[in-house]
C-alpha cells in the first residue's frame, strides 16, 4: 500500500504530515467547553461505559495507567483519545469528534474520578 506525505516547508523547516495524523487547531479545546456540564455530564457518560474497563478504580492492579488529569494538557488527553498509545486502542472510529472533546472534557474536570 502507497503512503503519501505532505511536506511543508515553512521558514526553512519542514514538517511532514502523516495521513491520519491530527491538525494542531483539531486537538484545540475552547475552555467553554471543558466547562459546560453538559460536555462532562456526556463524558462521564463514555468513560464509565468504556474507559472505566482499564482506567477505573475497580481495574487495579489493571490493564492500563490510573490516570493523573493533574499533570495533562487538555490537547494531550483528546490526542491520547483520538490516536490511542501503546496499548490503548484509537477511539476514533467509535466515538465522534464531539465526543472525545467531552470525554477530554470529563477527565479535565474537577468532577474527574478514577
Amino acid at each position: 500500500m502507497l503512503r503519501f506525505f505532505l511536506i511543508l516547508i515553512i521558514g526553512g523547516m519542514a514538517f511532514i504530515a502523516q495521513p491520519g495524523s491530527l491538525r494542531a487547531d483539531e486537538a484545540k479545546i475552547a475552555k467553554a467547553f471543558l466547562n459546560d456540564p453538559d460536555n462532562i455530564a456526556v463524558g462521564r457518560k463514555l468513560f464509565q461505559k468504556q474507559c472505566a474497563r482499564c482506567h477505573g478504580q475497580k481495574a487495579y492492579p489493571g490493564k492500563a495507567p490510573k490516570l493523573k488529569p493533574e499533570k495533562y494538557e487538555p490537547g494531550f488527553v483528546y490526542r491520547r483519545i483520538t490516536k490511542g498509545f501503546r496499548g490503548m486502542p484509537s477511539w476514533k472510529r467509535r466515538y465522534n469528534k464531539k465526543q472525545r472533546k467531552s470525554l477530554t472534557a470529563y477527565v479535565m474536570s474537577k468532577d474527574f474520578t478514577n
